[in-house]
């Protein structure tokens, strides 16, 4: 099983599978490919703080999410603690209660409360009604989960967090390589945060990215990522350390270009377990959108 060829520009070579792929483990992209790259990052001794293979990673992320800015963390968990302070938000935070625990972790780690909403019966995500049922005086955010790779109504829930003044992030954990309409799931609201971690269909060993259109929060991301600094020796802000290292950013960089290939043996996966349990009494699969 081989990926479409890709130009590694930092790790060279065209993108292979060094193993087949099984439900449930993780996916390794190039082998070669990501010991080189480490190699290089040894050679350098340049192992962590925004190393060629960090920037590289960030680069070729937001070239594959169509020129949102993007901001490469050691996990998503702290990428949404992250994002939820650099946004200003405080009190409660409207969240579905069908999600991994991390989601709801992150909000009570930044000393904000979760509210938990339903979710749509169609789509297992909140939708803009069960949000708004959630929504008290204290409400200061939407945090909306693209569960298993789906999107649920998310313009309501932008008109919604338009029409509240409150800003809206996305848990896409699940979420890399998935769009709406030709635009990325992670490019709706004001931010969304993408896992790498080992299990997800891409990975850089442990990692995550905080992902925007907005500029400026992605700059104050960066910065508060990296305790705050804006130089070698200057801190504007707090801060905490929640930077990806050179290793998972050569593994990053490795799972991006094979994730064309990840994502095609994920639709293999599907239409066998389709196929399977087809006319079985009492089993239903979710429907696949493409």
């Amino acid at each position: 099983m081989k990926a479409a060829a890709a130009d590694l520009a930092l790790l060279g070579g065209a993108p292979a599978f060094s193993e087949p792929l099984h439900v449930g483990r993780p996916n390794v992209g190039d082998r070669e490919a990501i010991l080189r790259g480490i190699g290089e990052a040894l050679d350098r001794r340049w192992l962590s703080n925004d190393g060629e293979l960090l920037l590289a990673f960030e680069a070729r992320l937001s070239e594959r999410l169509g020129g949102l800015h993007c901001v490469a963390t050691c996990n998503a968990t702290l990428g949404l603690q992250i994002v939820l302070r650099a946004l200003g938000v405080e009190g409660e935070v409207v969240l579905p209660s069908l999600t991994f625990v991390a989601t709801a972790h992150a909000v009570a780690w930044e000393r904000l409360t979760p509210v938990f909403a339903d979710v749509e019966p169609a789509s297992l995500c909140m939708g803009p009604a069960e949000a708004e049922a959630a929504i008290g005086a204290d409400t200061g955010a939407l945090l909306g989960v693209h569960l298993w790779g789906r999107g649920g109504d998310l313009p309501g829930l932008e008109r919604l967090a338009r029409e509240r003044g409150m800003p809206l992030v996305f848990d896409a954990a699940h979420a890399l390589g998935c769009s709406r309409d030709g635009r990325p799931l992670a490019g709706f609201g004001d931010a969304a945060v993408i896992s790498f971690h080992a299990t997800k269909v891409a990975n850089a060993f442990e990692g995550g990215a905080v992902v925007t259109a907005d500029p400026e929060l992605a700059e104050r991301v960066a910065r508060m990522r990296n305790f705050g600094f804006v130089d070698e020796d200057e801190v504007v802000g707090l801060g905490t350390n929640a930077k990806l290292s050179e290793a998972g950013a050569a593994m990053g960089l490795a799972s991006l270009d094979a994730l064309d290939g990840f994502i095609a043996a994920n639709r293999r996966n599907y239409a066998a377990y389709t196929e399977a349990l087809a006319g079985i009494p009492g089993v239903s699969l979710l429907p696949f959108e493409d």
